[in-house]
C-alpha cells in the first residue's frame, strides 16, 4: 500500500472513526482502525461491534493495500504533523508516514484480524438534509437516558411519514420531539428505535461533514450514509444496531390544554433558574409561582446548608395562578434547546405535565413532569 494524501482530510476522518475505539478494551483488535485503498479512494472503518463507521478519503493511490493501525496513536501523530500532504507506505505490515523533515513508522496488524463488518441490504431509503438532521438531534438526544428494564427509552425514536420525520427521546421524567420536514418522501412509511450513542456520533459526523444523507433500515440494523455533492467528495457511512421494542405511545402524555401559559425571554429565564438553583442544593427543587395579573412569575428554592433565593421575572400570562416545583436543570435543558428568544411555558398545576415551546416554531416541544412535595 503506497499514497499521497491531504493531512487535514486524513486527520478528520481519524477523528471521528477513532471515537468508538476508546471504549473496546475486551478486545484489543478493536481499538485500530482499518485503512484500506479502493481505486482513487482510503477507507477508513472502525467498530465496537454495535455500531461501525467507514469515511472516505480521496487519495493518490500508488499501490493497493489494507493495514490495520492504533486508532488513538494514530490520530495523536496525525495531530503533531504539520504538512499539509503525507506521503504514507507500507513495511512489513508497518504504516511508514512521510512529510516535510520527518519520517515515522507505525507497527501495525494484519487487516485480516480486523472482524467482518457484513452490509445492510437497503429496503426503503429516506433522504434528509444533514444540518436539519443533526440540530434536530440535538436537541432531542439528550433527554433518552439508558434503562436495563425499559430499554426502549434507552434510543431516540424516529418516525419517517409521508414528507416529515419526527425524533422523540424520554427519560420517563420528561420527553422532547422535534419534526423535521422533508424535500421528498420515501418509499414506505419507517419507525425505529436508535442507540443514544449512534445519535451522538452523528451528530458528530455531520457537524464535520455537510450533505444530505441517506437513512434506511431494517428490523435490527439501520444505516446513515452522507452523500458528497461531487463524485470526489469524501462520503460516510455510519451502520449501527437498533433498539428492538414499541416505542411508550407518547401522544397520551402530551397535554391538550393548560391551567396557565406564560411567555417570556428565554435567555432571561434561563438566568433566573441557574441563580435559583445555586440555592437548591442537592435536591435541585425549584419553585415557579405565576401571578397572571401581576404578569410576573417567582422563582423560590431554598436549602438548610445554603440559603433561599426569591427572584421575580416579567412575563405575558393567561389562565389562573399555578405553582409548581421543578429541576431546574432538566428545566435548563429544555431552555436550552429552544432556538428563539421567546419560550413559552405551559403548566398544569403541581401535578401535571408542563410543556416549553419556542415562540413561533411549531417543530418543537419539551414536556416535563413537576416534582410532587
Amino acid at each position: 500500500m503506497k499514497f499521497e494524501v491531504l493531512k487535514e482530510n486524513l486527520k478528520k476522518a481519524v477523528a471521528i472513526c477513532e471515537r468508538i475505539t476508546r471504549k473496546t478494551v475486551a478486545l484489543p483488535v478493536l481499538q485500530n482502525i482499518l485503512i484500506k485503498t479502493n481505486g482513487s479512494f482510503l477507507e477508513l472503518t472502525t467498530t465496537n461491534l454495535e455500531l461501525s463507521i467507514q469515511w472516505k478519503i480521496l487519495a493518490k493511490i500508488t499501490k493497493q493495500g489494507a493495514l490495520l493501525l492504533p486508532a488513538t496513536f494514530l490520530s495523536n501523530i496525525l495531530g503533531l504533523i504539520n504538512s499539509e500532504k503525507i506521503q504514507a507506505q507500507e513495511e512489513n505490515k508497518n504504516l511508514v508516514l512521510i512529510s516535510d523533515n520527518q519520517e515515522m513508522q507505525i507497527q501495525g496488524q494484519d487487516p485480516e484480524e480486523f472482524p467482518l463488518i457484513p452490509k445492510m441490504e437497503k429496503e426503503f431509503v429516506w433522504q434528509i438534509n444533514g444540518v436539519k438532521l443533526m440540530e434536530g438531534l440535538s436537541q432531542v438526544v439528550e433527554q433518552a437516558a439508558f434503562s436495563s428494564i425499559r430499554p426502549e427509552i434507552s434510543g431516540v425514536f424516529f418516525v419517517f411519514q409521508k414528507n416529515k420525520l419526527k425524533i422523540v427521546a424520554t427519560d420517563s421524567f420528561r420527553l422532547s420531539e422535534k419534526t423535521i420536514f422533508l424535500e421528498k418522501s420515501g418509499e414506505k412509511d419507517l419507525s425505529f428505535i436508535c442507540p443514544q450513542q449512534t445519535c451522538r456520533e452523528l451528530i458528530a459526523i455531520l457537524s464535520q461533514e455537510k450533505g444530505e444523507v441517506e437513512v434506511s433500515a431494517n428490523n435490527n440494523q439501520v444505516c446513515f450514509e452522507v452523500l458528497g455533492s461531487q463524485p470526489e467528495q469524501a462520503k460516510c457511512l455510519m451502520q449501527s444496531r437498533l433498539i428492538v421494542g414499541e416505542y411508550p405511545k407518547y401522544q397520551d402524555i402530551i397535554p391538550k390544554q393548560y391551567m396557565v401559559k406564560i411567555q417570556t425571554n428565554k435567555d432571561d429565564m434561563a438566568s433566573q433558574l441557574k441563580k435559583a438553583g445555586l440555592f437548591a442544593g442537592k435536591s435541585l427543587d425549584v419553585n415557579l409561582s405565576v401571578y397572571v395579573k401581576d404578569g410576573r412569575v417567582k422563582f423560590f428554592s431554598q436549602s438548610a446548608d445554603i440559603g433561599k433565593n426569591e427572584s421575580y421575572l416579567a412575563c405575558k400570562a393567561e389562565g389562573v395562578d399555578q405553582e409548581s416545583v421543578f429541576n431546574y436543570k432538566f428545566l435548563l435543558d429544555g431552555l436550552n434547546n429552544i432556538k428563539s428568544s421567546e419560550a413559552l411555558l405551559e403548566m398544569n398545576g403541581s401535578d401535571g405535565p408542563a410543556c416549553l415551546r419556542p415562540i413561533g416554531d411549531d417543530s418543537y416541544f419539551y414536556i416535563l413532569m413537576p416534582i410532587k412535595q
